[in-house]
């Protein structure tokens, strides 16, 4: 840092002292601290050795004030006040230091020692990143830059840097050229130098597990480690600005927030895919795509907290990533216990993530004390140890089989192992060039290489995609009012039409970019029906169908709680016990199928299980009994099946903590419905139930037919649609009872008059001068009464507003090609509104 700037913190310091009311505010003196530690770091990085002297005396003076804030308080701070003073005059140009303004900035300032580490670091990254192997410019690159930094490290209070740094320069110095084709271990070794560095430039501990990397680099100074790593100068030491406090919130910085926040993304990301692969892992204990699908995750979340000194979080995961290394290797088979204990891991890791996302909401890490991680790292330890196996198929049988080399090949290289059993077969068989050590390499990376290539992908802020779908559906409406208008103008007709391909193209990018698949909600599932099967003492599994099907992110929200208390339902419920299912000719294990599929425009989710099915004559007489039905009502299956999703109704027998209270159906029901969906049920006694969520694709975008019915345009969603037509004067009846109805083919239907519900108006239209649409609703028909078909288009739903929100039998406003607005009709909510009369 420059002369002028160490001028500013003094001046700051000076600054602080004065506003600094240890009587009245005894914490005030504590910010003092970090600015006299950034002095002080300063003042030794320029070689002003007294003046660094001078600021320690004055930490040492603030640090009794706030032990001991009784004693002599005012002559002490003005004793802090005397030495500021001395510290700007002796930075002064006629100060004691006998040195001009002009002399010093000729002196040329030596860089800090971190400042200089970090640039060669970036040298490093860069040398590696363009290594050529074989070549020996690059080689001498590399070893003459780590040569450099370790000169430089000697000068730094920690020596852990100085010995990682000594370890890259062993392996690369010790690896012979044809062996420099993979980088990895000194790609680890510079990662973790980074991490040294962060730490040591907060005067922050390193106390994180290196191991991994260690044994990568060969490195051996495993008895160098018992010592203290921070063999600090006293001078140094004493400079512990952290005042013995309560641990409280630390506040982020603005440059780490958008860290923060990327973080606890892709860390609660990850740990949702961990749980999914675990499920798989299980039912297939040795497939190594999974170990490293579920390998890497961990390995991401390690790193990342490493650098953002989330130690907890860190450490939990280092010791969960290296159980899997064991798996991955071969040495461990990841069983039912050890799949129990990573989820376990994965829950606690959600935990101290989660309270990051709240620290990154309010601006304050909030401390983690509370939370132990030592129990289940030591559990994770001792799994490994006892999962040990010997079953890992030998490096020269892989490579029998790949028919890199034959037996007598490998039978030479075994007994040259026998004479000199230190080093490894892959290691032999390269001396003897019976193979090359890309063969090798290949070999042990066969069972590593990821399922699929990801495509490229790019985080965007979901208000930008909303924003972006607002301003899609207003560029809709605008060029719908331009077409209108230009209809009878044949020289802007054409142009106005190619408008509209490139609007609507515009449209369905911007629509498609909030579409998601419904793995992520499905993914949660798995882990649920596995816990609820083992809470139940039921042997159950869930297997899953379209699960890459795509879904508006909102509609998302509208779906999770659904699916979890219809799947709580099926398992608790529907799945009978071992005993039952077989007495009943059924096999052992039940399961759950969870498909998903596009329809009509809609998403279609279905949830069916193999269970009992629900007993009709039950479910109407409870009923029956509560008086939600009265007398010999003639009712179909489906209205019966609907009787579930009455508040508080329930005929479970026994109450358990999963389900039977008769609470959540309806609050099922009606989440969906707020969506414009609908729940559909199917059963059948003894064969099990099927449950049908059927929501929109978007909630943004609606298919609908436009109608006239007196001065007024409504909108009906086309998939409610089953048909249209003019009746005749012999097809309108009024049946006492019923009401209005209207004939085809031979079937009765309901009429409904959309005047007399939105417009209050009462008076009778003749039925053979206006137009019927059928339209349907949970197996249920009416005929709505209109005057005019006006179109079928794509219309933008639009908020109505707080005041309108709640109207039944309204989805929303659309606007219209001239101008104004027409209402979306709710046809489930219009055929609530005549059911109540």
């Amino acid at each position: 840092m420059a002369f002028d700037d160490v001028i500013g913190l003094i001046e700051k310091l000076s600054c602080d002292l004065v506003l600094a009311d240890p009587k009245q505010d005894p914490g005030s003196l504590n910010r003092l601290l970090p600015v006299l530690k950034s002095l002080h770091s300063e003042c030794k990085a320029v070689s002003f050795d007294n003046e660094a002297t001078q600021v320690l005396k004055i930490k040492n003076i603030i640090t009794g004030i706030i032990k001991n804030p009784e004693n002599e308080v005012e002559e002490r701070m003005q004793s802090i006040g005397d030495l500021i003073t001395g510290l700007s005059l002796s930075l002064n140009p006629d100060g004691s230091t006998g040195q001009t303004e002009e002399k010093r900035s000729q002196t040329p300032l030596r860089p800090h020692p971190y400042e200089m580490l970090e640039k060669k670091l970036d040298t490093f990254e860069r040398l590696i990143a363009s290594f050529c192997p074989g070549e020996l410019p690059d080689l001498g690159a590399l070893i003459l830059n780590l040569q450099e930094m370790e000169e430089i490290s000697q000068n730094i209070p920690s020596p852990l840097f100085n010995r990682i740094t000594l370890a890259c320069l062993e392996f690369v110095e010790n690896t012979t050229l044809e062996k420099m084709n993979h980088t990895k271990p000194v790609e680890e070794g510079l990662i973790l130098l980074r991490s040294i560095l962060t730490h040591l430039r907060k005067n922050e501990e390193f106390v994180f597990d290196y191991s991994d990397v260690l044994e990568l680099l060969k490195a051996q100074f495993e008895e160098k480690k018992a010592v203290p790593l921070e063999t600090e100068p006293k001078e140094t030491a004493e400079m512990d600005f952290q005042p013995e406090t309560p641990q409280e919130p630390v506040k982020i910085s603005e440059d780490d927030m958008e860290i923060f926040v990327d973080f606890v993304s892709e860390a609660e990301e990850n740990l949702d895919s961990i749980e999914v692969n675990l499920i798989d892992l299980e039912q297939d204990p040795e497939n190594k795509e999974i170990i490293n699908e579920i390998f890497r995750p961990f390995h991401t979340i390690k790193g990342v907290s490493g650098f953002l000194s989330l130690t907890k979080i860190n450490v939990l995961a280092h010791t969960t990533e290296n159980l899997l290394d064991s798996a991955r290797s071969g040495d461990v088979i990841i069983d039912q216990m050890a799949t129990d204990t990573i989820l376990e891991s994965v829950d606690t890791l959600k935990i101290l993530v989660g309270r990051i996302r709240k620290g990154t909401e309010t601006g304050y890490l909030e401390p983690d004390t509370d939370i132990d991680v030592d129990g289940l790292r030591t559990k994770l330890k001792q799994l490994q140890v006892s999962l040990s196996n010997g079953d890992q198929p030998p490096l020269g049988e892989i490579l029998m089989e790949k028919q890199v080399i034959d037996q007598k090949g490998l039978d030479q290289a075994l007994d040259t192992q026998r004479k000199e059993p230190k080093k490894k077969i892959g290691e032999i068989l390269v001396e003897q060039k019976k193979v090359h050590p890309e063969q090798v390499a290949s070999a042990l990376k066969e069972q590593s290489m990821p399922k699929k290539k990801m495509n490229a992908q790019v985080k965007v802020s979901t208000q930008k995609l909303d924003d972006l779908v607002d301003y899609a559906g207003e560029l809709v409406i605008a060029q719908s009012m331009l077409r209108q208008k230009t209809s009878n103008d044949p020289s802007l007709s054409q142009t106005v039409s190619q408008l509209g391909q490139i609007v609507n193209n515009v449209q369905n990018i911007s629509m498609s970019m909030r579409m998601i698949p419904i793995k992520a909600t499905f993914m949660k599932m798995i882990r649920l029906v596995r816990d609820l099967s083992r809470k139940s003492e039921k042997n159950v599994t869930l297997k899953m169908f379209g699960e890459e099907t795509e879904i508006d992110r909102n509609v998302v929200d509208a779906l999770y709680e659904p699916m979890v208390h219809m799947i709580r339902n099926s398992v608790d419920h529907g799945i009978e016990h071992k005993k039952e299912r077989l007495a009943s000719g059924k096999p052992e294990q039940g399961t759950v199928n969870l498909r998903a599929y596009h329809k009509g425009g809609h998403i279609i989710i279905e949830i069916e299980d193999d269970g009992k099915g629900l007993d009709k004559d039950r479910i109407l007489e409870k009923a029956k009994s509560t008086g939600l039905v009265a007398g010999p009502e003639q009712m179909t299956d489906a209205q019966i099946y609907d009787l579930i999703m009455q508040p508080g109704f329930s005929t479970a027998k026994e109450i358990t903590d999963v389900s039977g209270r008769g609470v959540g159906m309806d609050v099922v029901r009606d989440g969906i419905e707020k969506f414009r969906g609908q729940l559909g049920i199917e059963s059948g006694k003894g064969k099990g139930t099927k449950f049908t969520i059927s929501l929109p694709l978007t909630m943004a975008i609606i298919d609908g037919m436009l109608v006239r019915v007196d001065d007024e345009k409504y909108v009906i969603p086309t998939v409610s649609i089953q048909k249209a037509f003019k009746p005749a004067e012999n097809e309108y009846f009024t049946v006492e009872g019923k009401g209005e109805m209207v004939k085809d083919r031979g079937n009765l239907i309901p009429l409904i008059r959309l005047n007399e519900i939105f417009d209050d108006k009462k008076e009778g239209k003749p039925i053979q001068d206006c137009l019927v649409v059928v339209v349907e609703s949970k197996d249920e028909n009416r005929a709505l009464l209109i005057d005019e078909l006006l179109g079928k288009d794509e219309y933008v739903i639009k908020s109505l507003g707080s005041n309108l929100e709640d109207v039944e039998g309204l989805a929303g406003g659309a606007i219209l090609a001239d101008g104004r607005v027409g209402l979306i009709l709710d046809i489930h909510g219009i055929f609530s509104i005549i059911s109540n009369g």
